[in-house]
């Protein structure tokens, strides 16, 4: 008997969407830095900028309740509790992922995207760090629904966690824009930064290399399957 690799975080059913989701949040990036640069996205920051607190001004608590979950702390205890759920159901990957993706993401707006902007432009707050964190842990939680049971997590199910995810990214996205904390553009990108670190993650830890690593580590979900003859 020997011990396969470590079972991939994304199915095989799922690796080309997740390319091309990849590849079109990479692209997305790009762009808002380009619109930010050129102030083409201006029209549009005024204009939901001015919806955004003319109707949901009036809701501050309300708004930043949703802001604060793109505060440290919380990003801190939702990540936690994702890496202990996945070392529970002995998936040292996906916890591997939830322990650095997010955080990756963050340092990379914070300390290499934000400064680059500033040094191009005095606006400097493309792109935001509230919804690249939040966005990271949504694009976390989708990989680790895709590659989980279909006994432990129904299909129904996943679709339901992935919507609720979403629109609570969208939320923080508009409370962020209301409160006059960021701009359109700069939601967009910090989504973009999240989703792209996230998934460039999931791939190198779907490397045959690092499933191998992975598979020595105490709680690494092992198979086995017989040897040839």
């Amino acid at each position: 008997m020997r011990p396969q690799s470590a079972d991939p975080l994304l199915p095989d059913q799922a690796r080309r969407p997740a390319g091309i989701v990849l590849a079109c949040a990479a692209l997305m990036l790009v762009a808002g830095a380009v619109f930010a640069y050129d102030q083409y996205a201006d029209p549009l920051d005024r204009w939901v900028g001015a919806w955004a607190t003319s109707y949901l001004g009036q809701h501050s608590r309300v708004l930043q309740l949703a802001a604060d979950l793109g505060q440290k702390l919380q990003v801190v205890v939702i990540v936690a509790v994702m890496v202990l759920l996945c070392l529970a159901a002995r998936r040292v990957n996906g916890a591997v992922l939830a322990a650095v993706s997010t955080p990756g993401a963050a340092v990379a707006t914070e300390k290499v995207l934000k400064p680059l902007a500033g040094h191009l432009y005095s606006y400097a707050t493309y792109p935001s760090g509230h919804t690249t964190s939040v966005f990271a842990m949504i694009a976390t939680a989708a990989v680790l629904l895709a590659g989980a049971p279909a006994a432990r997590v129904r299909p129904a199910a996943r679709i339901a966690i992935a919507a609720v995810a979403a629109l609570i990214g969208c939320a923080v996205s508009i409370a962020v824009v209301a409160l006059g904390e960021h701009r359109v553009i700069d939601t967009v990108g910090g989504a973009a930064v999240g989703i792209s670190v996230v998934l460039t993650a999931t791939f190198l830890l779907d490397l045959p290399v690092s499933r191998r690593v992975l598979e020595l580590a105490p709680l690494g979900r092992r198979r086995q399957e017989p040897d040839a003859a």
